[in-house]
This record gives structure tokens, C-alpha cells and sequence, in this order.
């Protein structure tokens, strides 16, 4: 029996990983001091990667309610004049059920460009001509959300109409 404590033989070989330096033993691997902060680490970084991908995803979801509403608030715009008839007053709805509701205003405004600038003589304030196109301004709130706080898309544009198209009669 060759090997063997108490056999003699003073060849005994130390077990793997371990080494004998002056009576010491010293491990190979880590301490457990090591493996918390470790793991700390590791809970650490975990935390601000979910962080960070909640926060990407809450940013797509409200990236997709604005591009509904503009897409939604287009298309009732596109119908003004054209499917509806244009008239100044105001009107409101909703859309999806619900989830998103429009509010529209429709005003004359005084138009900003000079109509007959030939007919008037030099420095004379421009003269509208008689049965020439009425300028409106259309104002299209979309708003969507919960209670509180809501979101809201604000649509203004300017269309020009004739008297006859918008229910008026020539001055």
C-alpha cells in the first residue's frame, strides 16, 4: 500500500486545487464575498437593461396612439369640402369607439392676400371682390388617454371656399 497516509510512504500528494505553501492551504476559485458582489452586479445591470426596455416599449405604444390620431384626424379632414359640406360652426366625435375623440371648429377669417390690387388706386386698403373665395380656418383637436391628463394633436389649416360652396350669400 503505497500512497497511503500512516503507511510510511511520506509522498502524499495534495488533492487537486489545493497547495501546500508553508502549512497553509489556499483555495483555487472564490470566496463567497466574491460571489455576492457578483451577483450583485449582475442584479444590478439586469435592473437598468429591464428598466431601459420598459421605457423603449411604453415609448412605442405612444408613438402608435399619435400616429393613430394623426392618421384618424387626416382622414376627417380630407372629407371636409369634399364628402361634408364646409361651413363655419363646430362639430365633435369620436373615433375607435371611443378611444379617440375630435373636436373641429371652423371660422372665417379675413383673407391675408390683397384680391384686386389693380382696381385700387396706390395706398388704398385692398377692396375684396364682390363673390371671390372665403378663406376658413379649420381647427382639429384629436384627443385620447385616460382620465387626467390627455393627450392631444392639434390639426389647423386654412381652405378656401366660394360663398355658394359654404352656404353664404355675395356681399
Amino acid at each position: 500500500m503505497t500512497g497511503l497516509r500512516g503507511s510510511g510512504n511520506s509522498k502524499i500528494r495534495p488533492a487537486a486545487g489545493w497547495r501546500n505553501t508553508r502549512g497553509r492551504r489556499a483555495a483555487h476559485g472564490f470566496t463567497l464575498l466574491e460571489l455576492l458582489l457578483a451577483f450583485s452586479l449582475l442584479v444590478l445591470a439586469m435592473g437598468l437593461l429591464i428598466g431601459m426596455l420598459g421605457g423603449g416599449l411604453r415609448q412605442v405604444a405612444e408613438a402608435q396612439y399619435e400616429t393613430e390620431a394623426a392618421l384618424h384626424g387626416q382622414s376627417l379632414l380630407d372629407a371636409l369640402g369634399t364628402l361634408e359640406p364646409l361651413a363655419p360652426g363646430t362639430d365633435d366625435g369620436e373615433f375607435d369607439e371611443g378611444r379617440y375623440r375630435w373636436a373641429l371648429a371652423i371660422e372665417e377669417i379675413e383673407d391675408p392676400a390683397p384680391r384686386d390690387l389693380a382696381a385700387a388706386p396706390p395706398g388704398a386698403a385692398p377692396v375684396p371682390l364682390a363673390g371671390g373665395p372665403q378663406v376658413l380656418r379649420v381647427v382639429l383637436d384629436v384627443t385620447w388617454g385616460a382620465a387626467g391628463p390627455r393627450q392631444t394633436l392639434r390639426l389647423v389649416t386654412l381652405r378656401t371656399r366660394t360663398p355658394a360652396e359654404i352656404g353664404a350669400t355675395p356681399q
